[in-house]
This record gives C-alpha cells, sequence and structure tokens, in this order.
C-alpha cells in the first residue's frame, strides 16, 4: 500500500521477516536484523526528473539522456511516454514497463540503463547473467543454505534506499537452465508486477513487494530468448551510437570516468588536443563505447604518472 510521507510517496516492501533463531547470538546476525531495512517505509523516487524540462516539452529525465545519448532514441521515447503517463495517472515516481535493449556489443545499453538509475536517484545495479546456470544469483538462496541471501531486487532495494530502483540484467541471453535452477524461468515471476508484488522469498520467509522495480535487460541478440520472456519485455532495437556522436560519447565517457574516481572533470588530467584526436578517431573506426572508455582510462593513468595531483 501507498503511502504519502512528507509529501512523497513510500511503500514498506516486506511487512514482516519471520525470526531465525539468531536473534540473541552475538555471533551471527539474524536474517530478521540483516535486513530490517526492508521492513521500513522506502520512498518511490524520480518525481523531479518526470516534470517537463519546459513548457510544452519532454520530461526532464528523457531530455537529459537524448543530450547524452541521441543514438538510443527510441528508448528515450518509451520513457518519455511511460513519464508522461505516470504523471497523468497521479503516480509521480518513476515507473517503467520491463525494457529489453537489443544491440551489438559496445553499443552503450548497459551504460543507458545506469544512467536511468542515476538521473532519476533511483539507484541501480547491474546483475550478468552471461554463463549463470543457476538462479541463486537472481532468487537468492533460502533459510538453511549456507550462505542464505535474498533475491537480487530485494538486495537492491536494500542498497540504494528506494523501492523502485532501476536492475539491469546484463547479457540475458547468454544465461541457461542448469541442475540448481532457470534464472531466465525466475524472471518470469518477477517481471510480471502482479505477482512481483508479492514474491515470496526463502531467505527472508516471507512476501517482498519488488513490483515497483524498474527491469532493464540486455542482449546481442533475441534469437536465443523464450517467448513467454520476449512477451513480458518492450524489445527495443539500438543501433549503437554514429560516427558523427563521437564527441558526445566521449564527454560523457569522461565524465563518467571521473565520476568512477571520485573527482569532478575538471579536476582530471588535462586531454592534449592529439590524444583528443586519438581518441575521436578510435571511436568513429570502432563504434565501441566501451573500447573508448578503456582507451580513456589509459589515457588519464599516462597523464597521472607524469603530472602527478596534489592531494591534500
Amino acid at each position: 500500500m501507498i503511502e504519502i510521507i512528507e509529501g512523497k510517496p513510500h511503500i514498506r516492501p516486506c511487512r514482516s521477516i519471520p525470526a531465525d533463531g539468531n536473534e540473541l547470538n552475538d555471533w551471527v546476525a539474524s536474517i530478521s536484523t540483516l535486513y530490517e531495512p526492508l521492513t521500513t517505509m522506502m520512498p518511490l523516487a524520480g518525481a523531479p526528473m518526470l516534470l517537463p524540462d519546459r513548457p510544452g516539452g519532454e520530461p526532464r529525465i528523457a531530455a537529459r539522456l537524448r543530450a547524452e545519448a541521441p543514438w538510443m532514441g527510441a528508448a528515450i521515447d518509451l520513457v518519455a511516454d511511460q513519464a508522461a503517463m505516470s504523471l497523468w495517472a497521479g503516480r509521480p515516481w518513476l515507473s517503467l514497463r520491463p525494457m529489453l535493449l537489443v544491440g551489438p556489443p559496445g553499443a552503450g545499453k548497459t551504460h543507458f540503463a545506469r544512467r536511468l538509475g542515476e538521473l532519476s536517484a533511483c539507484g541501480n545495479a547491474v546483475l550478468s547473467l552471461a554463463g549463470v546456470s543457476s538462479n541463486a544469483e537472481l532468487a537468492g538462496n533460502p533459510r538453511g543454505f549456507r550462505h542464505q541471501q535474498p533475491c537480487f531486487p530485494a538486495c537492491v532495494i536494500q542498497a540504494t534506499g528506494k523501492a523502485n530502483p532501476v536492475v539491469v540484467i546484463d547479457e540475458v541471453e547468454k544465461a541457461c537452465a542448469g541442475l540448481a535452477g532457470d534464472p531466465v524461468a525466475t524472471l518470469l515471476g518477477m517481471l510480471e508486477r502482479s505477482t512481483a508484488s508479492r514474491f515470496f522469498d526463502g531467505c527472508l520467509a516471507a512476501e517482498v513487494d519488488i513490483g515497483h522495480v524498474n527491469w532493464i535487460l540486455t542482449a546481442n541478440s533475441i534469437a536465443r530468448l523464450p517467448a513467454p520472456l520476449l512477451s513480458r519485455l518492450q524489445v527495443v532495437e539500438v543501433p549503437g551510437p554514429a560516427p558523427e556522436h563521437a564527441e558526445i560519447v566521449l564527454a560523457t565517457l569522461w565524465r563518467d570516468v571521473a565520476r568512477d574516481l571520485g573527482l569532478a572533470p575538471a579536476a582530471l588530467p588535462r586531454l592534449e588536443a592529439a590524444a583528443e584526436a586519438q581518441l575521436l578517431r578510435l571511436f568513429r573506426n570502432t563504434r565501441s563505447v566501451r573500447r573508448l572508455r578503456r582507451a580513456i582510462e589509459t589515457v588519464v593513468a599516462v597523464s597521472a604518472r607524469h603530472a602527478p595531483r596534489a592531494v591534500n
């Protein structure tokens, strides 16, 4: 049930967590203590970024994403439409239908999904299913297992402190069923809001509401994906950035590298004109966001060796 607290919508993901017998144990933390935040009221975030960027304009989050990744136009259009619908329906928080971004490696699919979580202030987390043949990473481990842990969406909700984080499932087409379960089959129930809102978690031994999670899946191809999964997703073809987007991609990745280092972009070593031209040439030749990111990190590392940064 949604409650308004200080003018903002909140939900309680889990009503209560039954005792597991470790409540008085000084050496082993109880599950109810470890995951107690899930039983508190958590905000549904994203309202400010759903508002128009100007009178009659599109939602702020769509405008920001379009400025940073214009080649993602089809996905951004869906985000804009659903943001406007949420406001119209009186649901002022980020609430997207599950989306599958399909495109070549290095097209910026995962980066785009993470930016959705960052710009909306909902938070995000990425789980790669490449080579995964167990559903433990996604469904968690129930009580009685040595490494008991709630399902991945519940862990992300607790880590971000938001009831509607962006959960990114990377390379979903590379998962496969094994003796320990089928991660894709587990996804089916999580993507349906009617079942996800009352998802039974074996570790918590209780129902947890993951129905407000914003799911973004990525894949290089849909050929191996089952029809039941595709029927639950908005499939968006991602062509990747074109050569004319080189300057935008470089500026965005330069900012991201700085952020990951805990610095402002201006604090990075100065990018010489020759190095910038080489980076732009690399991207125009390869059209790979991933390769450009690695090249930027190399340039920064080499520059830092010759121009050490003073640390107070």
